[in-house]
C-alpha cells in the first residue's frame, strides 16, 4: 500500500492506494494539476 498526499486547488488531500495502482493514480492527479508533495510505501 502507498500513501499519496497532494495539493489541488488549495486543498490538501490524502489517499491510500495499492502499490499496483499508485503510479497510475499519481499520473492521474498530476494531469488534473495536483502537486504531489509526499508518497510513502506502507
Amino acid at each position: 500500500m502507498v500513501i499519496i498526499e497532494w495539493l489541488l486547488n488549495g486543498k490538501r488531500s490524502r489517499e491510500v492506494v495499492s502499490l499496483r495502482e499508485a503510479k497510475r493514480r499519481r499520473l492521474q492527479l498530476e494531469a488534473f494539476g495536483a502537486v504531489i508533495y509526499w508518497s510513502e510505501r506502507i
